[in-house]
């Protein structure tokens, strides 16, 4: 049975009464007619107990799907001016971006500074803006590891980061390097007394492999990735692992996602969230080696593109509690919140207005007026529901 939302009974209450280490205040002394005589004996006073442990630190955290930029994406997202504006395409998600304090998306398609290299399927090369449309919306990690990220040889990697590193130094990026320091290094972001090691991983690239085979993270063997999990754990007090893997244009994990996620979790990995089937997947409840309980979101399929297909526009958000207590950090609660990318045409220009918002936020008057009409309100959860069991 897939488990589509949990929370885990928490191991250690929030509510103990902070009471129960308070005392009784003492009484006056009373005032004696006589002087007293002899001193009473002195009586032993119990050890002082420590204060019960209630601190917790809390971390939130969101994750959404590919951020898939074909050419009628970027083509929609023209300015008057030359350039590209991806900003609105995610003005209804952006509130429920900003709420949380990890905001995570996959960047499928790499970016590139130099018009000459757009381009669209099979290799692809996106605006350099979509890094602004990312950045404005609030997300500060980005996973690049994925079958893609080499379409544009090592000038698609070296530009992505260098603007990103020089223009949104506070974004996290994953799963590409631009040196191979930064390849040896473990990424792990601190927030709220919390450090949370990131990994990001790839199947395998569409194209030739790098010669620097540092740039991109590979799941090349069990020993190596599973080694890199073990050296994050050691580093940190949680582990997240953003794998891209499985089946494209399915709806269930195959055999290698399935084996490779109980090898990350029984490494160490505490979170693990997939992507690249383009569909959406369930979420399952693993149990390490040593006993943690790991959620694993096997896909959240697509949150922007223009696949047309109604099981490739329905996608998912993770949402996440990640705790720190006396028990160690854990996830305390998680769940999987349906996505759809709405795509409405524009009939001033010709071109298309990409709307992907939560699957709560889409009504029939926006099903109406989207471009795929089968894709009615109960038809998208009738899929989702049909997904997740």
């Amino acid at each position: 049975m897939w488990v589509v939302q949990a929370a885990f009974t928490p191991r250690m209450s929030d509510a103990r009464a902070a009471a129960e280490a308070s005392s009784t205040p003492a009484k006056e002394p009373t005032v004696q007619a006589e002087p007293v005589v002899q001193e009473p004996e002195p009586q032993e006073q119990p050890a002082q107990q420590p204060a019960e442990q209630t601190a917790e630190s809390r971390v939130t955290l969101m994750a959404l799907g590919d951020d898939l930029i074909h050419n009628c994406v970027y083509w929609s997202a023209q300015t008057p001016e030359g350039g590209y504006d991806f900003t609105s395409f995610f003005d209804d998600i952006r509130p429920t971006v900003r709420q949380y304090d990890l905001a995570c998306i996959n960047q499928e398609t790499i970016l590139v500074k130099d018009r000459e290299l757009i381009e669209s399927y099979p290799v692809f090369g996106s605006p350099i803006e979509v890094a602004d449309a990312l950045a404005d919306t609030g997300f500060n990690v980005v996973t690049f590891a994925s079958n893609h990220c080499f379409d544009k040889k090592e000038t698609g990697i070296t530009d992505t980061l260098s603007y990103f590193h020089e223009t949104y130094p506070e974004i996290t990026t994953l799963g590409i390097h631009d040196t191979e320091a930064d390849a040896e290094a473990i990424s792990i972001v601190e927030k709220n007394g919390i450090r949370i090691a990131m990994l990001n991983f790839t199947y395998g690239l569409n194209n030739s492999m790098p010669e620097k085979r540092w740039m991109i993270d590979m799941l090349s063997s069990q020993e190596t990735v599973c080694g890199r999990i073990e050296q994050a754990k050691q580093a940190a007090d949680f582990v997240i692992v953003f794998p891209h893997w499985g089946t494209e244009d399915t709806f269930s994990p195959d055999n290698d996602q399935l084996t490779w996620a109980q090898a990350m979790a029984d490494a160490g990995a505490d979170l693990i969230i997939g992507g690249h089937t383009h569909t959406l997947q369930p979420v399952e409840l693993l149990t390490a080696s040593d006993g943690r309980d790991v959620p694993v979101y096997y896909s959240l399929g697509n949150f922007l593109s223009h696949q047309k297909e109604k099981m490739n526009l329905l996608g998912g958000m993770a949402s996440v509690t990640i705790v720190k207590d006396a028990d160690g950090t854990h996830v305390s609660e998680y769940d999987l919140k349906p996505t759809i990318n709405v795509i409405l045409r524009n009939e001033n220009t010709g071109w298309y207005t990409y709307r992907p918002m939560l699957l709560d936020s889409y009504g029939t008057e926006l099903a109406a007026q989207n471009r795929f009409s089968e894709c009615t309100v109960d038809a998208m959860w009738a899929l989702y529901e049909d997904i997740t069991g």
